[in-house]
């Protein structure tokens, strides 16, 4: 044994293993050739036409930029998915493997049940999320602008001094409305989208259980009565959970599916032909500025 402790070539052995070993250990971490997403001039003008003829019109720089990162984690969903074997039980193409990657990503993040602490604590930071808001309850008397024409103001405001007399007799006054006399409880969300935005504000200054007005909408004007005003309101976790739950769940796939593309993308080397982006974009817009 001493005598082969003494022997050059075991030296160099041993010395040679040393510094494979350190190499190994302190080396950066190499993409291999299989690990190489490369997006070039010709992937992009194929991606910028493919555009154009879906959408009748060429892709901003922007929109360029977004249809190219699509191809990015299309691509790296797509390999992921072979390497889990995904491709032997299903013939369909590359956006179909890259999905059920996707909702393989799902399927882990729909394990962990939340328990009430997690779910409650999760409500309490999206708690505006399902807050109630404002609303009102109002009967109105429409007036039209188009059958009255420049004296409509002037009609809801003779009508209004009758009303103040004979409340009574509203629902004979004013002209015939395609929406309800009465609203119970509507959102100022909801009394926007049917009335317009300029009668929903003018709606929430108006007094209580008196006839005011005239409140211009997008139809005309109108007489409104509001008996009643609640004030935007937060749910506990037991009126809400159904939605709270279901949007917690999504959440989590989101988080996950996050996860899972930076983790793919840590461990490609993604090569995109920015000049291409930038000159296929410059071209298109001087077509679109000589149209």
């Amino acid at each position: 044994m001493r005598a082969w402790s003494r022997e050059p070539l075991l030296h160099f052995a041993v010395l040679a293993a040393a510094i494979f070993a350190v190499d190994a250990w302190t080396a950066p971490a190499r993409v291999d050739e299989g690990h190489v997403i490369e997006v070039s001039a010709g992937d992009v003008e194929r991606l910028a036409e493919v555009w154009r003829r879906q959408w009748q019109r060429p892709p901003t720089e922007d929109e360029l930029r977004a249809v190219v990162e699509q191809r990015v984690r299309e691509e790296m969903l797509y390999r992921q998915a072979l390497a889990h074997g995904l491709e032997k039980d299903d013939s369909m193409i590359r956006q179909r493997l890259a999905q059920k990657m996707q909702f393989l990503s799902e399927d882990v993040a729909e394990l962990a049940e939340p328990d009430e602490a997690t779910l409650q604590r999760w409500f309490d930071g999206h708690a505006a999320t399902y807050a109630e808001p404002p609303a009102s309850t109002f009967s109105h008397v429409y007036f039209s602008r188009e059958r009255r024409g420049a004296s409509v103001e002037a009609d809801a405001r003779r009508a209004l001094a009758t009303l103040s007399r004979a409340p009574e007799a509203a629902s004979e006054l004013g002209d015939p409305f395609v929406l309800p006399f009465e609203f119970t409880r509507a959102s100022a969300t909801d009394v926007a989208a049917q009335f317009g935005t300029e009668f929903a504000v003018a709606l929430a200054d108006v007094p209580l259980d008196s006839w005011q007005g005239p409140i211009v909408s997008t139809y005309g004007v109108h007489l409104v009565l509001v008996t009643e005003r609640t004030e935007p309101r937060r749910p506990s976790l037991a009126e809400v959970r159904t939605a709270v739950l279901r949007d917690y769940r999504q959440s989590k796939r989101d988080e996950t599916n996050r996860a899972l593309l930076d983790q793919l993308r840590a461990s490609y080397q993604i090569v995109v032909d920015d000049a291409a982006i930038r000159s296929t974009a410059a071209r298109d817009a001087v077509a679109r500025a000589d149209r």
